[in-house]
């Protein structure tokens, strides 16, 4: 028989392997890293949604009064709040309040943006992921039908009043001060929203309730959050919602969500001049006319059946779950990759 000589510092009975096996620098490096990790995840903890809900209040509160000085001295089409430029103004000053209360309490927290926002990712990366929103653009016409397209034989006048008359006016073809309003609309729907709601909801919301909660919780009330303030479609936001709490958890990067979310909305938005100016089957004055564009759900929905397998094989079957904050590192390969 061989003796095989024997090591004490591999012995797991040793109460000085655990030493030998990592040495005092090492062991100085991960104290070092679970604190980073616990100071971190204290950030987010300082984070209260109560306090949240507070300083959206006021940002209504600080708009309405910015909006009642604002009409001393523009001119008197302002003091028409349905006017496109009031409409406008309002959502802008709503955004830009909002966020400097929110702001205030971030620092506070001794957040880090670099953490949060992550790698900027390559460009072609960039575009890549930003081809998402054609699909997702899709399924939410096809959720707006699964949803609307039942309740518009058992309610129709529900469905009146919440998908056709609520819809929001992306464009103005007339009143006063529409020019500049449809400009600044633009600017803000295309460019401002993604990036501060991206920002707020996958940002600090997912995170902080991933602290709470963990992560799949947390996505699935962050995307509720999400799609609650744009009404119309509840579904077809929520799971947009959703898709971009993965692909940030999955990139690493806050970037990528950011530009698929940009590019969303500029489809949305020429969606919306080919309705003005075009005969569009998607446009509906009446439930009726809603009714008879029946086929344009089907269509909608078989085209988004395979690229929900797509994402599903892609994206969700191997993800480590890990927020970009809460990790030691914001870098992920799939920002870089070219089999994305």
């Amino acid at each position: 028989m061989v003796n095989y000589p024997r090591f004490p510092y591999l012995s797991l009975n040793n109460p000085n392997s655990q030493k030998l096996v990592n040495p005092p620098h090492k062991r100085s490096e991960i104290r070092s890293l679970k604190s980073s990790m616990q100071s971190d995840s204290t950030s987010f903890e300082k984070i209260q949604a109560r306090k949240l809900v507070i300083y959206a209040i006021f940002a209504f509160i600080a708009t309405f009064f910015s909006l009642a000085i604002l009409s001393y001295f523009l001119p008197t089409w302002f003091k028409d709040r349905s006017s496109p430029l009031s409409t406008v103004l309002s959502g802008l000053l709503l955004y830009v309040f909002f966020f400097l209360f929110i702001l205030r309490m971030l620092s506070r927290a001794g957040l880090s943006y670099n953490r949060l926002f992550g790698t900027f990712p390559a460009w072609h990366t960039i575009g890549r992921y930003s081809l998402w929103a054609i699909p997702l653009v899709i399924f939410s016409i096809a959720s707006a039908y699964l949803l609307f397209f039942p309740l518009s034989f058992l309610s129709p006048g529900l469905v009146k009043s919440w998908l056709i008359d609520l819809s929001p006016t992306l464009i103005w073809r007339s009143g006063d001060g529409y020019v500049l309003a449809n400009l600044l609309n633009f600017l803000m729907v295309v460019m401002v929203a993604p990036v501060l709601e991206e920002f707020f909801f996958r940002g600090i919301l997912l995170t902080r309730w991933t602290v709470k909660w963990g992560v799949i919780p947390a996505i699935i009330v962050s995307s509720v959050v999400f799609s609650v303030p744009h009404v119309i479609n509840l579904i077809g936001l929520f799971c947009f919602g959703c898709v971009m709490a993965i692909f940030y958890i999955r990139t690493k990067s806050l970037f990528i969500p950011i530009c698929i979310h940009v590019m969303n909305n500029l489809i949305a938005w020429f969606i919306e001049f080919r309705r003005i100016y075009f005969d569009d089957p998607i446009s509906h004055k009446s439930v009726t006319e809603f009714q008879e564009s029946w086929w344009v759900g089907l269509v909608t929905l078989v085209i988004s059946i395979p690229f929900l397998f797509l994402f599903w094989r892609r994206y969700i079957s191997n993800i480590d779950w890990q927020m970009p904050y809460l990790t030691k590192s914001t870098h992920s390969d799939d920002t870089t990759n070219s089999d994305t």
